[in-house]
């Protein structure tokens, strides 16, 4: 009985060293797994960051290129028909909005619908322009009535909108 009153006195404080040393050991590996699960998280957030903000760039630059006076320079050519310079016009509205479709994904809902209100209304802009010459004239009419009645009547304030919703958006991003 004394030697196994011995070994249970040497074996007791080994055993208490030993689910100290384990508990401790626990801990540690919790605490390094939560460490490295914030850095990945960290890692995760900013790469999201930078997709959203070039959804915004890509975005504005849409928003730039589809207004009347970016658009009529970029698209107008000479010895053109306005009814062909009207089509071509639509066409590069369209083309330009289903190249950025896609970035949909990384804006707030209210900021896609207002960036589709924005194309929508050049897009009327320019048929109600067309509606107003005839098909026959030159295209250089048509490019002056779309510049003269977009920035007089206050349409522009619809890019706009979109243009500054978009900034908003960014800087909810830091």
């Amino acid at each position: 009985m004394n030697d196994l009153t011995q070994l249970m006195f040497f074996l007791a404080p080994a055993l208490l060293v030993a689910i100290s040393v384990y508990i401790v050991l626990q801990k540690m590996l919790k605490s390094d797994e939560a460490r490295q699960n914030f850095i990945l998280k960290k890692a995760s957030r900013q790469t999201t960051v930078n997709i959203r903000l070039q959804a915004c760039e890509r975005l504005t630059l849409f928003l730039e290129r589809i207004s009347p006076s970016s658009l009529v320079l970029r698209i107008h050519q000479q010895n053109m028909s306005s009814q062909d310079f009207h089509i071509l016009l639509l066409s590069a509205v369209r083309e330009e909005f289903e190249h950025n479709l896609s970035q949909q994904l990384y804006i707030s809902n209210d900021a896609w619908e207002t960036v589709k209100a924005a194309k929508e209304s050049i897009i009327m802009h320019i048929n109600e322009s067309a509606a107003k010459i005839n098909a026959e004239n030159s295209s250089l009419e048509l490019a002056r009535l779309i510049v003269e009645s977009y920035t007089g009547n206050g349409k522009s304030n619809l890019i706009q909108a979109a243009i500054n919703m978009l900034k908003n958006e960014a800087k909810k991003m830091f």
